[in-house]
C-alpha cells in the first residue's frame, strides 16, 4: 500500500491536485478584475453622460440665454406716467370688486377747460379730455396743465364735422383729421395720443371695414356706458345729475360729458355721487388699455 502511495506520488499526482486549486485561485483573481473594470467603466460612462449633459445646457445657455424678467419701473412720456405693458387693472381688490369711474369730456380744450381741472383737483380725480384739434393752439396753457396734472389727451377730430367725416363714402377723411390732431398734440406737449372718440358716437356711422382703418393706423377707440347728455341740458345741472345717478350701475363706468357751462355747476355733486357709490376715479392708461366701443371690436 505504502509502495502504491509513494508510486502515485512519483507519478505526479499530488502536484496535480495542486494545480487545480491554483488555477481555481487564478480564476477568482480574474473575476474580481473584471468586476472591477466593470464597476470603474459604468462609473466613466455615467460620468461622461452628467458631462455631456452639462455641457448642452451651457451650450444652449451661452447661445440663448433664459429671458431675464423685465423690471417694472415706469417711464415719463411728456408729464404723463406711463405703466409696464403687463400691468392689468385687477377686478377685485382686498377681497371687494374695485368700481372705476372713468370722467370723459368732449369738445375742447375751452374757457371752461381749467373750471373742470379745478374741480377734478379737489376731488383728487383725473379725466380723458378728448379734444377738437381746431381748438389747441387758442387753449395751448390749459392743455399743458391737464397734461401736467396726469388727465390724458384724447383726439376728437379736427373740426367734428359730420359730413365730412362720414358721408364721403369711406374713411379717408375721418383719418386724415385725426392723424393731422394727432401730429399737432405731439408738437404742442410732446406727447403722441392714440385714443380717440368718434364725434356722435361710433354706431351707426362707422362700420367693420371703417373700424379696421382707424385700428390699421394705430389708433384705439372709446365710446361710452353712461351719457349724460349735458350738451342737450343748457342751464340745468340738476338734470345731468339726475341722469347720471339713475344711469351708473356697472363695475367699470366710461361717462360722457362735455366742456359746457352746466356741466361745470354739474360736476361737483357728480363726483361727490359717484365717491358715494365706491368709485374710483380713472384716466385712461394706453398700457392698461381695455376695450369699450359699442361694437366690441377688439382691434380698437
Amino acid at each position: 500500500m505504502r509502495v502504491q502511495q509513494q508510486r502515485a506520488g512519483e507519478s505526479g499526482g499530488i502536484p496535480h491536485r495542486t494545480s487545480r486549486t491554483k488555477t481555481h485561485g487564478r480564476r477568482k483573481i480574474r473575476y474580481g478584475r473584471l468586476s472591477a473594470a466593470l464597476v470603474l467603466l459604468a462609473l466613466l460612462i455615467i460620468g461622461l453622460t452628467y458631462a455631456f449633459i452639462g455641457m448642452t445646457h451651457w451650450i444652449k445657455g451661452y447661445v440663448a440665454p433664459p429671458p431675464v424678467a423685465a423690471i417694472e419701473q415706469p417711464t415719463k412720456l411728456g408729464m404723463i406716467e406711463m405703466t409696464p405693458e403687463s400691468k392689468e387693472e385687477p377686478a377685485r381688490f382686498q377681497g371687494q370688486v374695485r368700481k372705476l369711474a372713468y370722467i370723459t369730456f368732449d369738445d375742447g380744450p375751452s374757457v371752461y377747460t381749467d373750471q373742470l381741472l379745478d374741480i377734478l383737483k379737489q376731488h383728487e380725480a383725473k379725466a380723458t379730455f378728448f379734444m377738437i384739434g381746431r381748438q389747441l393752439n387758442q387753449h395751448k396753457e390749459a392743455v399743458e396743465r391737464l397734461v401736467k396734472e396726469g388727465s390724458y389727451p384724447g383726439l376728437h377730430s379736427m373740426t367734428h364735422n359730420y359730413n365730412k367725416l362720414y358721408k364721403s363714402g369711406s374713411s379717408s377723411n375721418f383719418v386724415k383729421e385725426f392723424k393731422k390732431e394727432q401730429k399737432m398734440v405731439q408738437d404742442l406737449i410732446g406727447f403722441t395720443p392714440h385714443l380717440i372718440r368718434a364725434p356722435y358716437g361710433s354706431s351707426p356711422q362707422i362700420g367693420e371695414e371703417f373700424r379696421g382703418d382707424i385700428a390699421a393706423d394705430g389708433f384705439k377707440m372709446w365710446d361710452w356706458t353712461t351719457d349724460s347728455l349735458d350738451w342737450n341740458l343748457p342751464g340745468q345741472p340738476d338734470k345731468i345729475v339726475e341722469r347720471i345717478s339713475r344711469s351708473v350701475h356697472r363695475d367699470k363706468e366710461v361717462i360722457l360729458m362735455h366742456e359746457r357751462e352746466q356741466t361745470v355747476q354739474a360736476l361737483p355733486r357728480i363726483l361727490k355721487l359717484l365717491e358715494d357709490r365706491g368709485y374710483e376715479f380713472e384716466v385712461y392708461d394706453p398700457n392698461a388699455h381695455w376695450v369699450s366701443n359699442f361694437s366690441a371690436d377688439t382691434r380698437l
